[in-house]
Formats: C-alpha cells, sequence, structure tokens
C-alpha cells in the first residue's frame, strides 16, 4: 500500500510526509506515521510515529507514541520513547518513559521521566545550605575591630 489509499478509512499504515521545501503551520491528528523533512510549526497529536529527518525542522507541541529526530525540533514533547539521533536536536520540554541519545544528539531543555520513582533531594540540601548564612560575625575568629 502506498501512501495514498482509494479507502476513505484511515489505515494504520498511513503515512502523512512534509517534504523538503514545503512549510506547514497548523494541527495534525493521527493514528499513523508523521514524517518531517520540511518545516512544520504547530501541534502533531496522536501519531504512532513522527519521525523529524535531517533537514526538518518542526516548532511547536507534539504528542506521540515514538518520536524519532534527526532534524531540530523546538517546543514540548509527550511521548513514551523519544530517540535523539547523531543529527538531532532537541530544544525544550520533554516528557517520555525512555529516551535515547544517541552520541553528538543534542538536548536543550527539561526532560521528565514519566512515572519515575526517582526523587530528587537536592532541593532540601539546596534549603539547608541558604539558612546558612555568612557573614563576617558568623565566621569563627574573625575580629569584629
Amino acid at each position: 500500500m502506498g501512501v495514498f489509499s482509494k479507502s476513505d478509512k484511515q489505515s494504520s499504515n498511513s503515512a502523512t510526509i512534509i517534504a523538503e521545501g514545503t512549510c506547514i503551520i497548523g494541527g495534525i491528528s493521527t493514528k499513523g506515521t508523521v514524517h518531517i523533512d520540511g518545516k512544520f510549526e504547530g501541534v502533531i497529536l496522536e501519531a504512532n510515529v513522527i519521525s523529524i529527518g535531517p533537514k526538518g525542522e518542526v516548532i511547536g507541541d507534539i504528542k506521540a507514541n515514538n518520536l524519532v529526530v534527526n532534524g531540530l525540533f523546538d517546543g514540548k514533547i509527550d511521548c513514551n520513547e523519544v530517540q535523539i539521533l547523531s543529527q538531532g536536536k532537541v530544544i525544550g520540554d520533554m516528557r517520555y518513559n525512555e529516551l535515547i541519545i544517541e552520541t553528538n544528539g543534542k538536548f536543550e531543555g527539561r526532560g521528565i521521566r514519566k512515572n519515575s520513582e526517582l526523587k530528587s533531594k537536592y532541593n532540601e540540601v539546596e534549603n539547608k545550605i541558604n539558612n546558612i548564612v555568612v557573614s563576617p560575625s558568623n565566621i569563627i575568629g574573625h575580629d569584629k575591630s
């Protein structure tokens, strides 16, 4: 089956392709696959797989099962599995179950693993440090004259 089908029913094998040189602004909602070699600005919801090719660029929000980035993504991600390939660049906030970043792949932002049982104690320590007031009068052996 090709990208286009004679049937009006959406196939689980269907793909939405944004070709190089194409720019789309808007939203996509699909249970299928989205492949981006061009530029997309907006929201992509419910996709099974979203792949951003080496020359692809997405600025917006993505909610999908799997995301594979080999181009540029800037925005918010909510996916089960995120793969940032060697040429991939992700900027923004990411919620995921599994995260794979290949050598030379780039991620700048905040990542939160869904349903994680790991809890940071950094804030507790930071509060303790901030409560220690270091002033010249509190330093032992300091001459107040």
